[in-house]
């Protein structure tokens, strides 16, 4: 039995006239949130790699934003712009833990919802607080993620940040009377929160946290949320 694992992002190609010749613009897009109110953006790190010029927007007006660090074995990356959002993500404390079938809420852009530059909003369940494995450094929900989500919060049921959304993911078997491998089961990873904690704690940037176990409806995590979720523009070329 083996896992699968595909990247929530997405491609886009435009073409820009330019007297006789065509510049093709390669872009990537994905999630990001505020984590302070002066500019410090996390996302994941696959989202941002080797792009020559980033930019977000969302929560604030179209701004650039710089690579401030990354992390390539947890997938995380701390971007930096001069625009101020009006609100941050809270990490939970971690004093109401999470448990299995707890819900969650997924906001970011997904699809072509980049292009609108309206967040779209997904609901979950947590199935495992470690990876398929038993991974510490991963959290596993139920499979609702679409190209685009990966660098989003994952958020709990007090619209706090649990997790950084990093991946999609499937457990195969082979079956040898068909000869294919047969989809065991599918789902969503999620980067866990004592890894963001300590990303953030090591590029000394000063985050909150906030008590979880009130319970608020979907609508009402998504309309927070859009305070500090931003879509992450990726320019490759």
């Amino acid at each position: 039995m083996r896992m699968n694992w595909l990247m929530a992002g997405c491609i886009a190609v435009t073409a820009v006239p330019a007297l006789a010749a065509v510049q093709i613009l390669t872009y990537s897009s994905g999630t990001g949130f505020f984590v302070t109110r002066d500019g410090y953006v996390v996302t994941n790190n696959h989202v941002v790699k080797n792009c020559k010029h980033i930019s977000v927007f969302g929560a604030v007006p179209l701004s650039d934003a710089k690579l401030i660090a990354s992390d390539a074995e947890y997938d995380l990356a701390l971007l930096k712009t001069d625009a101020l959002s009006t609100d941050e993500a809270e990490l939970s404390n971690s004093k109401q833990p999470l448990h299995a079938s707890d819900p969650v809420v997924i906001v970011g852009y997904p699809g072509q919802s980049w292009k609108t530059g309206q967040t779209k909003t997904s609901e979950a369940r947590i199935i495992n607080t470690k990876g398929p494995q038993g991974e510490e450094k991963w959290l596993e929900f139920s499979d609702s993620l679409a190209q685009g989500n990966s660098g989003g919060p994952l958020l709990d049921g007090s619209g706090n940040v649990v997790g950084v959304v990093a991946a999609k993911g499937k457990m195969v078997s082979y079956n040898e009377v068909s000869a294919r491998e047969e989809t065991v089961r599918k789902f969503d990873i999620a980067i866990s929160l004592p890894v963001i904690r300590k990303f953030l704690d090591d590029n000394s940037v000063r985050y909150r946290e906030a008590d979880s176990g009130i319970y608020l409806s979907a609508g009402h995590i998504t309309d927070n949320a859009r305070r500090f979720v931003v879509n992450v523009r990726c320019r490759l070329q």
